[in-house]
């Protein structure tokens, strides 16, 4: 017999972190009456907003709205992932939406790897106006930023550009700093950070939250052959992107760390724990 979920939850998921995997895990954990329906913010808002707080188990792309919505504070977990890998997987991600309806096929996606070899005079411009969309910093500005009018939410032009979200999200000229400090504070409030790089503690840390052993069979979706694809050993990637990623993701990389040593905080936290209770 399935054991019965204590607790509720909400899944803070930032695209290309293997959240696909995580949130079926997540939600095989409850009833399916339990789990809302919704995934992304658009779906979120076009519910009848006194249904959004009878679910226990909220998984999808719903940021800083969900909480006003379900009328409490929910314990709240989020995994990051390492920003190189992160942000190629999600270059990879726009170059296969090939939508009309509501999602236009991103060419400077599709032309950014070749840009330098093939089409040097346009390089410049493909970075300007691409790179602070997916490639600046990506993790930190969702954690940073807040959905400000959700009452003008409109169909997202890349799919990953979330226009709901404060004008700094996609903007060259975003003070980071602020974005960062905020970024912190709000993985500071949750139940568990994870990462990606340390999955199996982060589940189990997250299943602790929802308060049922953590499953044996652990769904690999949405990424291939593997759980998480390692980008950088694969040697697949354009030189030139590669050392743009690195310059364009150094509060990533910091955001990175943090969440890592809360992870390892957390991870201590458990065990001093554990030792306390043996006779």
């Amino acid at each position: 017999m399935k054991n019965s979920p204590t607790g509720e939850i909400h899944f803070f998921h930032i695209p290309k972190t293997a959240g696909t995997s995580l949130s079926s895990l997540i939600r095989n954990a409850y009833p399916p009456a339990a789990c809302i329906p919704a995934h992304t913010v658009l779906e979120l808002t076009a519910m009848d907003p006194g249904m959004v707080p009878a679910y226990r188990c909220y998984t999808g792309h719903f940021f800083s709205l969900l909480e006003p919505l379900a009328g409490r504070a929910l314990p709240t977990v989020t995994v990051l992932r390492d920003p190189f890998e992160q942000t190629v997987s999600l270059i990879r991600h726009c170059q296969r939406i090939d939508r009309i309806g509501g999602v236009i096929v991103p060419l400077y996606a599709r032309a950014l790897e070749q840009a330098w070899k093939h089409f040097p005079f346009l390089g410049k411009t493909i970075e300007q106006r691409w790179t602070p969309v997916v490639m600046n910093n990506f993790q930190t500005r969702v954690l940073g930023s807040d959905i400000l009018h959700p009452g003008r939410l409109k169909p997202d032009y890349y799919g990953i550009t979330y226009p709901f979200l404060e004008p700094g999200f996609s903007s060259p000229d975003a003070d980071m700093d602020e974005l960062f400090e905020k970024a912190k504070a709000r993985l500071d409030k949750m139940a568990v950070v994870g990462t990606v790089e340390r999955l199996p503690e982060t589940i189990s840390l997250i299943f602790e939250v929802i308060g049922v052993p953590v499953p044996q069979h652990i769904p690999h979706l949405n990424a291939g052959k593997k759980l998480v694809h390692t980008h950088r050993q694969s040697g697949k990637t354009n030189p030139e992107l590669a050392s743009l990623i690195e310059r364009e993701n150094m509060y990533d990389r910091a955001l990175h760390q943090y969440a890592s040593s809360l992870l390892e905080r957390k991870l201590t936290h458990r065990l001093q724990n554990q030792l306390s209770t043996v006779p």
